[in-house]
């Protein structure tokens, strides 16, 4: 047993919960620190838990999200993107939940934190500051990425009392479609349909009623019980088969080996971390694609239409990817992903906007018959994207080879020949409109930023090929590159507004321009840029560093909240204009908006501050991985210069 006895103590100050790991024998093994305890019975509004009221548990094959109130709304089993099993965040009436909880709730409040260096999670139920119940949630991992674990381990945990503990399961399969029986076993029970089943086996007397298994338990003091989610089986064994304690010794190994494998050590540490091992369970490991999410449908406005399904790979994400590991040192991770995701393309021998992880799901786009999370319909399985021209993917996959070389991968002749081959077809392709990086859905247009990215990738790969000592048609690519960026000065720059604009023609701008900078197209004191900075922040920046993207009508219901990505390149902007003091409380004012674990989804509501969209983002924390680390190279470069002020800083 990992832990033996251990449970948490707590301490409060103000705001904040000191949370000490205890075992039986009084060592402590953890002592961290938290923003605060919160409320049982304010978790959750009009029957939907909150989006950030979620951790999430992963295994590079699939993930679940466990919220604070002991529930498993969202889970796909075995794979990413296979139906969900559990997905009541979708529809709460409709929808599967696996919930663990105490009978009582009143006066109750919960924490919730990851097993050091791991994506274990515990979540602790505490009455006037002691912690009576206790969960331990995860779906096994191990070092072998052809060992399937389509499982769900919880392990219920009591202290000095006994618990009145409440258990409900309900399994949805094939999206609700499929009429399913629920069977009683000798060891548990399953939902049967004709595509999937799935079972649960519990060391707790559990009842089938009412197309649901349940049952409210008095749980002995300081004893322990295994409840576990299980789908594809045939029969239900002993719970003692799925050996719950080693699978639960391994993956805690798993996790822990692979974050000591990184590099970084600096400035905002715990968060450049936690990004990285939400990253690295992403991963579909059978393949090596990511997930861009491990869900689908969550909008990204209540009660609106942009609710889409990111259990796909998206090729613009690859050099975000690249780039953020290999800043860390997960090198191995990085080029793995970039020479996978080749293989995909040389196979197919063309670039398609989004991938599927593993070839198993049909890519068009469907609605489901679900409410919606807080009523936001229509709920998305598939994404219509992937039919879409999106000019910046192709300079993107050069772009992703770049950052592989710059951090000293392999860069090998198969990889350099797709470098010509691909900007054989950009040196036509970069002339054409498209839907662009926010891939809108109507008609396409000449977008200045997907001209910036076509830039990006001749110039980064004449630096690349050079440095590698590689032969190439350079001055070619120089002049397709020279060509591009006069086309973008005379058609994508307004001398009336002194900014760039959206796209050719346009009188608005757009916060994806943010980048140019940071891809080098133009320096960030170059007055065409500051002009740029000024109306980006004059129309599209809402509310303490908040940015919507565009103020183009796309065509959806709902509005545009904010796409937290934006904020990390601002972040990097005002490094590039040195305005690093400006930048270090930016980023704080951005992390204090994660959730109680550090998570991040795709955007926040600039009314009420609510996370929103699927959760966590991918990008958004690759955001943070890159901000992070350039901040801290700024602040050690402060510190060889004037130790005293980088002292005050840190």
């Amino acid at each position: 047993m990992p832990y033996g006895k251990a449970f948490a103590e707590t301490e409060k100050y103000g705001q904040s919960t000191n949370i000490l790991i205890r075992r039986s024998d009084s060592k402590t093994l953890i002592s961290m620190t938290f923003q605060g305890s919160k409320k049982f019975n304010d978790l959750a509004k009009n029957g939907y838990l909150k989006i950030a009221n979620h951790g999430v548990i992963v295994n590079n094959r699939t993930a679940a999200l466990v919220g604070l109130n002991g529930t498993i709304d969202w889970a796909c089993l075995p794979n990413f993107n296979s139906p969900p099993v559990f997905d009541s965040i979708l529809d709460y009436k409709k929808g599967g939940f696996f919930s663990i909880r105490p009978k009582e709730t009143d006066g109750v409040e919960v924490i919730q934190y990851y097993k050091e260096l791991t994506n274990v999670l515990i979540t602790e139920f505490m009455r006037e500051g002691k912690v009576f119940l206790r969960l331990t949630d995860f779906i096994p991992n191990s070092d072998y990425p052809t060992i399937s674990f389509p499982e769900i381990h919880r392990l219920v945990e009591t202290r000095s009392d006994e618990v009145p503990v409440e258990v409900s399961f309900k399994a949805t399969l094939n999206y609700g479609k499929d009429h399913v029986d629920l069977e009683t076993r000798k060891n548990g029970f399953i939902f049967q349909s004709p595509s999937t089943n799935v079972g649960i086996v519990s060391e707790l007397p559990l009842k089938a009623e009412d197309h649901l298994v349940r049952g409210t338990v008095n749980v002995p003091k300081r004893s322990s019980r295994w409840i576990i989610a299980l789908q594809g089986i045939s029969h239900l064994d002993a719970i003692t088969d799925y050996k719950s304690y080693e699978r639960l010794e391994e993956t805690t190994e798993y996790w822990q080996k692979w974050s000591n494998t990184g590099t970084y050590k600096g400035l905002y540490n715990n968060d450049v971390l936690r990004s990285a091992l939400i990253l690295k369970g992403l991963f579909f490991e059978p393949t090596g694609l990511m997930v861009a999410a491990p869900t689908a449908g969550l909008p990204e406005c209540i009660g609106g239409e942009r609710n889409w399904d990111y259990r796909y790979t998206w090729i613009r994400d690859t050099a975000y990817v690249i780039e953020a590991l290999s800043m860390i040192g997960y090198k191995r991770e990085a080029t793995k992903f970039l020479y996978d995701m080749m293989d995909i393309i040389e196979r197919e021998n063309k670039i398609r906007t989004i991938y599927s992880i593993n070839q198993m799901d049909d890519l068009d786009e469907i609605e489901l018959d679900y409410d919606g999370y807080m009523q936001s319909r229509p709920v998305r399985i598939g994404n219509k994207a992937s039919t879409q021209l999106q000019v910046d993917q192709y300079g993107s996959i050069v772009n992703a080879i770049h950052s592989l070389g710059n951090a000293g991968g392999i860069i090998n002749s198969y990889l350099w020949n797709f470098v010509g081959e691909t900007l054989d077809t950009l040196g036509e392709l970069w002339k054409m409109p498209d839907s662009s990086i926010w891939e809108f859905r109507t008609e396409p247009r000449h977008y200045v930023y997907s001209k910036i990215v076509s830039w990006s990738a001749f110039n980064n790969a004449i630096d690349l090929g050079k440095k590698q000592g590689f032969s190439g048609p350079y001055r070619k690519w120089r002049a397709i590159a020279d060509t591009i960026k006069e086309d973008v000065l005379a058609n994508g720059y307004d001398p009336e507004l002194n900014s760039f604009v959206q796209y050719y023609g346009s009188k608005e701008t757009d916060a994806s321009l943010l980048r140019m900078p940071l891809v080098g197209f133009i320096p960030a004191s170059d007055e065409r840029f500051m002009g740029t900075l000024e109306k980006i922040d004059r129309d599209l920046r809402v509310t303490d560093h908040l940015f919507k993207r565009y103020r183009e009508d796309d065509g959806l219901k709902g509005r545009d909240n904010a796409f937290l990505l934006l904020s990390f390149w601002y972040v990097e902007v005002l490094l590039h204009l040195n305005r690093i003091d400006e930048a270090r409380d930016i980023f704080d004012s951005l992390m204090e908006r994660a959730n109680h674990l550090g998570l991040l989804a795709e955007e926040i509501d600039f009314d009420t501050g609510e996370q929103l969209g699927n959760f966590p983002q991918a990008i958004t924390h690759l955001g943070v991985i890159r901000a992070a680390v350039l901040l801290n190279m700024e602040f050690k470069s402060t510190f060889r210069a004037n130790p005293k002020k980088a002292s005050g800083r840190h």
